[in-house]
């Protein structure tokens, strides 16, 4: 058995998904080819005072109508599970070698029946040259190749000595009547034109075939060095969190008088260092979610109530909005609520980093309001606040991994920059889109706020990332 495979393929998926892009894309051609040539025999045949031989009329309207039935044949096959992505069943190479030799065929006729090197068609054996170098390896290309060179040969050569009978159009010159020399010198050229144009395609696609095995390999031991490096890291952070937590506990304990009486001055210290312990725990806890989501493969899709969500995390931050009289408002304006399937745990982690900073950086009296809407058939979720917004020249840092914007140091609100980071990570393993813009809808001069707008597909139940 004749094996296709290109030299040095490693990644066999990669290859059925390219070739069968390439079928398809021949299908649609042949299509156009189909249309332009029928156009043009319809031209020649009843529009011009060409004279034009029975055998030609049929011929040709007869390679039409092959031609379009077997691409109809192509097209239904392309959609089928008779083509198979296994080197020993019918693979997209094997149907790309099957349409290349229906199609030089096909063209063979009609060269023939058109004055064979006086043909205005015998140049698009070059064509399809081209496309099989585009596919197949070198050595079946330059085989086809010369078997259609040798038969192309012997038919002029068969013509001009007059072992087979002619067909001329227009008012060109007859194989007949050319000098052998004259012939030879064309059919000379045409070789050298053809096997040229399999070598520079064929070397060139090898050579850029090689260089996306090369990048995807690349890009796979990169892949698999960031899994590595975010299992160190979680390694790490675990070994560090824990002695931090024991810190923050006797810290508690000797604030809270258990070790005996301290002066107010220690008091200060200790709860200074108390707080500056617990930001180090919010930190590692968020590092350890950075880490988690970024080794993430497959998300838990469940059916979830983001509805639910916003709720439960409105009752938990309700006491700090209420000590800063912020108002916190729920709006569902979609007119069907359909089932929303996602990462319940992701989606509960993403709409608190995004309502948490809505209510931190909002003002006294301020006002945070989500809402819910459709938009191309997914589910839109806008969290808009009347805090101190985003500036401009830094909006397109803001996702970026541990950035705060300028203002938000200022307010000496203490935060790790990863709460977005955090955030455009969920959505983009949920498939989504993340827009964030300030000033927002409900902002005031003073105080222009910020909108953050996710927009998620519906999703299915157990739907990969």
């Amino acid at each position: 058995m004749i094996n296709l495979i290109p030299q040095n393929t490693s990644d066999l998926d990669y290859l059925w998904e390219l070739v069968s892009e390439r079928n398809k894309w021949f299908i649609k051609l042949r299509y156009i080819a189909v249309v332009l040539l029928l156009c043009l025999y319809i031209f020649i045949v009843y529009l011009t005072n060409e004279y034009i031989f029975i055998e030609q009329k049929t011929g040709i309207a007869v390679i039409l109508c092959c031609i379009l039935a077997y691409n109809l044949i192509f097209s239904y096959l392309s959609g089928t599970k008779i083509l198979k992505n296994e080197i020993s069943a019918f693979h997209p190479i094997k149907f790309a070698l099957l349409q290349i030799l229906l199609d030089l065929t096909a063209l063979m006729f009609i060269v023939y029946l058109t004055g064979l090197i006086n043909s205005p068609f015998y140049l698009f054996f070059i064509f399809h040259a081209i496309i099989g170098s585009l596919i197949l390896p070198g050595r079946i290309i330059y085989f086809l190749m010369i078997v259609l060179l040798s038969f192309f040969t012997v038919l002029n050569f068969s013509v001009h000595f007059g072992f087979i009978r002619e067909f001329p159009i227009s008012n060109t010159e007859s194989v007949r009547q050319l000098s052998l020399n004259y012939l030879v010198l064309n059919l000379m050229s045409f070789w050298l034109m053809i096997l040229l144009s399999v070598q520079l395609v064929n070397h060139l696609t090898s050579a850029l075939y090689r260089r996306e095995q090369q990048l995807m390999n690349a890009i796979e031991k990169i892949e698999q060095t960031e899994i590595e490096k975010q299992k160190y890291i979680l390694a790490v952070v675990h070994e560090v969190k824990s002695p931090l937590s024991v810190i923050l506990s006797y810290l508690n304990l000797l604030v809270d008088g258990i070790a005996g009486e301290i002066s107010e001055k220690a008091r200060d210290i200790l709860i200074k260092m108390k707080r500056r312990s617990a930001e180090a725990i919010e930190l590692t806890n968020n590092i350890l979610e950075v880490s988690k989501i970024k080794q993430l493969k497959k998300l838990n899709r469940v059916k979830t109530e983001p509805e639910l969500i916003v709720r439960g995390i409105f009752e938990a931050m309700n006491d700090k909005a209420r000590s800063e009289m912020i108002t916190l408002h729920f709006t569902d304006s979609r007119k069907e609520k359909k089932s929303f399937y996602a990462d319940k745990s992701l989606m509960e982690l993403m709409l608190s980093n995004v309502i948490s900073n809505a209510v931190k950086y909002n003002h006294m009296e301020g006002k945070v309001e989500v809402v819910f809407s459709d938009r191309n058939d997914g589910i839109c979720i806008t969290v808009a606040d009347t805090g101190i917004g985003i500036p401009a020249e830094e909006m397109m840092n803001i996702t970026n991994e541990f950035y705060r914007a300028g203002n938000a140091k200022s307010t000496k609100k203490e935060g790790t920059g990863l709460g977005l980071y955090v955030v455009k990570q969920i959505v983009e393993k949920h498939n989504g889109k993340l827009h964030i813009k300030s000033p927002s809808d409900i902002g005031t001069a003073e105080f222009p706020g910020t909108s953050v707008i996710i927009l998620l597909p519906y999703g299915e139940v157990s739907q990969s990332s």
